[in-house]
């Protein structure tokens, strides 16, 4: 006597239900929720003060320099300025203090790429990275860093910049974060296949897309309206809601990809094992 396949089994061989099923129980299975939250939040207190640091290097007052670039970038209005260039900038009465920040920054940015290493560890199923090769931390730091820098940059031309040289500069922006995603990935993940690494890296790329038409509306109102009410404290938050979409982004992208492969891993055996009976 025949059986006929039970609901739930019906709905998991539907393509469009059963692959955004398998991708939502990955992700809570993996706790990304939790980890993109303590990711961002790390993020906010190493890599933000790792820039200023860096760009004090070449500019005097590399906080001000910050805060403008943010300022003109969102057009924000005056409110929303004087808040960003109070929480950028200070005053030389903690130049001493702010050295034993960036160390403290220093160690969190490494501390950062440990944990991020371990969460792609977990969502394309390898290995952790190896104790022997933690340098390739320090390696990430430096090009997240130059990252920032480097996009600000390009960014700032294709504004003053018109025709030929505007469109050079946005495809080099997309070019640098397609290199960044997939070396970031090849250095915290090593043990993973190029090709799922190359392919998670252009699903980056869409996604940072994604984010930046997504900033360009959501931040200048946010930020206005957090500064009004909260000060420069409001200020952290929106930044904060900007970096958590931005760690989302990139879990998403390999999570996608393996999932995608798992899925139809699944469906092809699922089909033999139809033939075979």
């Amino acid at each position: 006597m025949t059986t006929l396949p039970s609901f739930a089994g019906r709905v998991r061989e539907w393509p469009v239900v059963s692959f955004p099923l398998l991708l939502l129980s990955r992700f809570f299975r993996l706790e990304l929720l939790e980890r993109s939250f303590g990711l961002a939040a790390q993020a906010f207190v190493a890599l933000l003060p790792l820039v200023i640091a860096v760009v004090s290097v070449f500019v005097d007052d590399s906080g001000a320099l910050i805060a403008g670039q943010l300022s003109d970038r969102y057009g924000l209005d005056q409110v929303a300025r004087r808040a960003i260039e109070s929480l950028f900038t200070a005053t030389t009465d903690v130049v001493t203090i702010s050295w034993l920040a960036l160390a403290m920054s220093f160690l969190s940015a490494f501390s950062l790429s440990r944990r991020l290493a371990r969460t792609y560890a977990a969502i394309f199923e390898v290995p952790p990275l190896p104790r022997r090769q933690t340098w390739h931390g320090l390696v990430w730091i430096a090009l997240q860093v130059s990252l920032l820098i480097v996009a600000s940059t390009m960014r700032d031309i294709y504004r003053s910049q018109g025709g030929v040289i505007e469109v050079l500069a946005v495809i080099g922006l997309v070019a640098t974060w397609l290199f960044v995603d997939w070396f970031g990935v090849r250095l915290l993940v090593p043990a993973v296949a190029n090709r799922l690494i190359i392919a998670s890296a252009i699903v980056c790329g869409i996604g940072r897309l994604g984010v930046t038409v997504w900033a360009a509306i959501y931040m200048p109102t946010a930020m206005s309206d957090q500064a009004a009410q909260y000060g420069p404290i409001g200020v952290t938050f929106t930044i904060f809601t900007y970096l958590l979409v931005n760690v989302v982004v990139y879990l998403a992208g390999p999570l996608l990809v393996t999932s995608w492969l798992t899925w139809r891993a699944e469906r092809s055996a699922g089909r033999q094992l139809t033939l075979d009976t």
